[in-house]
């Protein structure tokens, strides 16, 4: 969650001071579950991706014209989905979360490589709040639905590197990137999932603008 300064101007400081931006990012999400006490993955179970969409306010603190804090606030809604058999009966899961992230972390940017254009990377970590999150699942022809199921847990966090490019104009600087999400803390309590443990990861496409 990054940006840079407005215009051309060759004496400016395009990415030093307190910078303000809003990003659109479309998300792919998908978990990684395993028993908690064995750390294998449960026999007839499987993760599916799902898609989501995340909307950030950012704000940096730039240092040098290469390196820069940032921070913000992300309202995402992400989609996680889930498939296991047991004893001839498949039972279709899918959770829909609702969450608010405070990123925290870095960004680098290059010299300029082209007209007003900069290879950049960010990495820092993401605490989400899960603010609701709605449990559907499916066996057959039967159908149940949950809002703020029990075991979803309140908080979680995740590590987010990317990379992109910073394209300045005078109106402005668009950013095009992709982050990825790296799943620490599970979204599950294993208590109430049978033991299960889940972490979801995810890669987010991210076009933002700058002033």
């Amino acid at each position: 969650m990054f940006l840079a300064v407005v215009g051309f101007n060759p004496e400016a400081k395009a990415q030093e001071g307190i910078k303000v931006g809003f990003r659109a990012s479309p998300i792919v999400s998908w978990g990684t579950t395993v028993y908690d006490s064995t750390k294998s993955k449960p026999a007839g179970y499987s993760d599916k991706a799902g898609v989501g969409f995340g909307f950030d306010f950012v704000l940096t603190y730039g240092i040098s014209e290469s390196f820069a804090f940032k921070t913000g606030v992300t309202i995402a809604s992400k989609t996680v989905k889930s498939e296991q058999s047991v004893l001839g009966l498949t039972a279709n899961n899918r959770i829909n979360f609702t969450a608010v992230e405070v990123p925290l972390g870095f960004k680098f940017r290059s010299p300029e490589i082209g007209d007003g254009i900069y290879i950049i990377g960010h990495f820092g970590l993401n605490p989400e709040i899960n603010v609701q999150n709605k449990l559907k699942t499916e066996i057959g022809s039967l159908t149940e639905e949950k809002v703020d199921a029990d075991g979803i847990r309140l908080f979680t966090a995740s590590f987010a590197p990317g990379a992109g490019v910073d394209w300045e104009f005078d109106f402005g600087t668009l950013e095009f990137a992709a982050t990825y999400h790296w799943g620490l803390l599970p979204y599950t309590n294993p208590d109430d999932f049978g033991g299960l443990k889940s972490r979801m990861n995810g890669i987010a496409l991210n076009v933002g603008y700058f002033f």
